[in-house]
């Protein structure tokens, strides 16, 4: 067998069996973290699959779970990892986090209601947690319940008046209804008090832009890049910006500036079907 081929055969085999003699329970989760530290998360997905089945009666496999959902969703694998974390429920209810890393999950699917369900659950224990209050409030608004977004984005102000959290939400509820006036306000007020937020200045650039501000928006979203040059969708925006006064290409030059940065080419190719 030649060399070459001889060690691809090798590999496969320690990639997918990853050597399982003489391993306990604990050498396997400890591996698992060796891999975390050297970024192979696949491998230390592997490790902790094989420490429960070793062991599944371990009271430990709760918290196993719980990691073993974070790496899958790290991964993409949002199905596997809704069922890591919903097992890891199963073992340990009295956590909440559990249940919040759900919800988050949940939304990252674009499920919405079912974010919605767990972050109900969530204030029921603690009706004032700012977080959660505000992280529902964005997942009604995407399922287009801006009634219920506003009740939980109103009721941080009735504890918190000064509350960011609540002021960005409402932004972006008055930007979802169109109020862009009302949203601009609130995004100078939010500035103003975070003078050094890249993210702020790219929101209320999209406000300009939506309302055909074109040239306060490019100023925007300019100041916003320089601050963070890695945001894909910040180079998306500007893509928008420029077709909108016509400069197509260095619109193009951005909507491949925001591939290299990690933007989706559907989200791309969207774009460039809309600007013909």
């Amino acid at each position: 067998m030649p060399i070459k081929i001889l060690f691809s055969a090798l590999s496969l085999l320690f990639l997918s069996g990853i050597s399982a003699i003489g391993q306990t329970y604990d050498e396997w989760v400890n591996r698992s973290f060796d891999y975390i530290d050297q970024d192979s998360t696949a491998l230390a997905e592997e490790c902790l699959k094989k420490a429960m089945r070793l062991d599944p009666a371990n009271p430990r496999n709760g918290m196993l779970f719980v990691n073993l959902g974070t790496l899958q969703r790290t991964l993409g694998k949002y199905q596997d990892a809704e069922i890591s974390y919903s097992c890891a429920l199963s073992l340990l209810s009295e956590m909440p986090k559990i249940r919040q890393n759900r919800a988050e999950l949940y939304a990252d699917m674009g499920r919405y209601r079912d974010a919605i369900d767990d972050y109900t659950i969530l204030l029921q224990a603690e009706p004032n947690n700012e977080e959660w209050l505000y992280r529902r409030a964005l997942c009604r608004l995407m399922a287009s319940d801006t009634l219920g977004a506003r009740q939980d984005l109103e009721y941080i102000d009735t504890f918190n008046p000064k509350s960011a959290k609540s002021r960005l939400g409402m932004a972006v509820v008055y930007k979802t209804k169109g109020e862009y006036s009302m949203a601009e306000e609130l995004y100078n007020a939010l500035i103003k008090a975070n003078p050094d937020s890249w993210s702020l200045l790219r929101d209320r650039a999209e406000v300009y832009y939506l309302s055909n501000r074109y040239g306060a928006a490019l100023v925007d979203i300019n100041e916003s890049i320089k601050r963070n040059p890695n945001d894909p969708m910040s180079y998306i925006l500007r893509a928008q910006i420029r077709y909108a006064k016509g400069d197509n290409e260095y619109a193009r030059r951005d909507l491949n500036t925001a591939l290299q940065k990690g933007a989706s080419q559907e989200i791309v190719s969207d774009i460039i079907g809309k600007s013909r």
